[in-house]
């Protein structure tokens, strides 16, 4: 995250190069996050650089604190221990009081920084794919080509010459046949091909079905059950990337409101005092269709015609279905429908 001129501006990085670093105190905070890879010289003099050489490589880094962006001299990649020293041109002071990065891991597991991989458990089914695939197109690229083969005894010693316009004379016990690969063997590589295709979805959560095998449009209900383990999935990547990415981010844009003056379309923000809780309120997989919306409608207003639920809850329940924002007001206008039927 950046303040620039009063505005909020946020960029994602490649985490390839960053180390974080946490605190001792709240293992969940960063203490700061260190850059570090390698650049040729003549790309660190495009950058306005001094005293480089363009045919060295050097270790660029840069260092996100609690109070400050801190860049550093290049240093050769050759002097091992060599302490880099702060560019103080480029450095900035924000002193936001927390370092304005937001760490996500990816889900649990893996190797503790940035998580387990989505699709680890997919790799070599996909190299084996891959292998498959290629040798399927060797073999229709030899079927392409067949082999000519001569029985013994024949006629004739002299070079062969394949083509439609040469016969081949052979003996009376001779024989001469074309010998080629058959479909039978690429059909099976891609019905093996195609196994280890839905394997590899299963895997990793994902929908094994197919589009075409649809013959009818399905229910919001239907497609949930028929997408329930991508759903699964889909679910841990709302906890990562929602609780521990967009709350901290919407958190650390409210806490940059109490040090810079924030404006947003143009209309300063005030600045807002302490933690707000925030939840977030993530919308259905798939929409309702027209019998769905019905037949929750069917039910609750059984329930409310039974006395066993309340208006208020009722229209609550309806409220996000129905697209009503305001439930109070929503209820005030059926009152007064009621009033005047």
């Amino acid at each position: 995250m950046r303040v620039l001129s009063g505005r909020l501006f946020f960029n994602v990085i490649d985490s390839l190069y960053l180390t974080p670093t946490w605190r001792d105190d709240a293992p969940d905070r960063l203490a700061k996050v260190t850059e570090r890879y390698k650049v040729k010289g003549a790309d660190l003099l495009l950058q306005s650089y001094t005293d480089i050489d363009p045919d060295c490589y050097y270790w660029f880094t840069r260092t996100w604190t609690d109070q400050s962006e801190l860049w550093f001299l290049p240093t050769l990649t050759g002097d091992i221990g060599a302490e880099p020293a702060i560019d103080e041109i480029r450095s900035i002071n924000h002193g936001l009081g927390f370092v304005p990065i937001i760490w996500i891991r990816n889900l649990p597991g893996g190797d503790g920084i940035d998580g387990a991989c989505t699709f680890r458990a997919a790799i070599e089914t996909s190299i084996e794919i891959d292998y498959q695939l290629s040798q399927a197109g060797r073999g229709l690229k030899y079927s392409s080509d067949p082999t000519l083969l001569i029985k013994e005894p024949a006629t004739s010693d002299s070079e062969i010459v394949k083509g439609a316009g040469n016969a081949l004379v052979v003996s009376e016990k001779g024989d001469a046949k074309l010998l080629e690969i058959g479909g039978t063997a690429s059909a099976a590589v891609i019905d093996y091909v195609r196994i280890l295709r839905e394997f590899a979805l299963e895997s990793v959560h994902g929908n094994r079905t197919h589009a075409d095998r649809l013959t009818a449009a399905q229910s919001g209900r239907a497609l949930e059950l028929l997408n329930q383990g991508l759903i699964w999935l889909a679910d841990n990547l709302r906890v990562s990337y929602g609780e521990g990415g967009l709350l901290p981010l919407l958190q650390m844009a409210l806490e940059a409101t109490q040090k810079f003056r924030i404006s947003v379309f143009g209309q300063v923000v005030t600045p807002v005092e302490g933690h707000t809780r925030m939840t977030l309120r993530w919308p259905r997989w798939y929409p309702l269709s027209a019998d769905d919306r019905l037949k929750d409608a069917q039910a609750i207003a059984t329930l409310v015609n039974a006395g066993q639920l309340s208006r208020e809850t009722a229209v609550t329940a309806l409220a996000a279905m129905t697209g009503v924002t305001d439930v109070t007001e929503e209820i005030n206008k059926i009152m007064q429908d009621d009033m005047t039927a």
